[in-house]
């Protein structure tokens, strides 16, 4: 849901780092920029995770 919101919100935004990077840099940095990117992504969905089933839990308690 994390991913559909934020693909949503930057449909008008130019072309992603990556891809410009792709045709004047080597493979390494791309994939560099990559893997920062998936380790970006991966921590934010996590703490998106983490934040929600906190608000469940606390909401569960408030009104049970």
């Amino acid at each position: 849901m994390f991913y559909i919101q934020l693909k949503q919100r930057c449909w008008n935004q130019p072309e992603s780092p990556v891809i410009k990077a792709a045709s004047t840099c080597k493979p390494s940095e791309v994939e560099a920029i990559k893997q920062k990117s998936f380790k970006f992504a991966l921590s934010k969905t996590t703490e998106y995770i983490r934040n929600t089933q906190q608000a469940c839990y606390l909401g569960f308690r408030l009104f049970s």
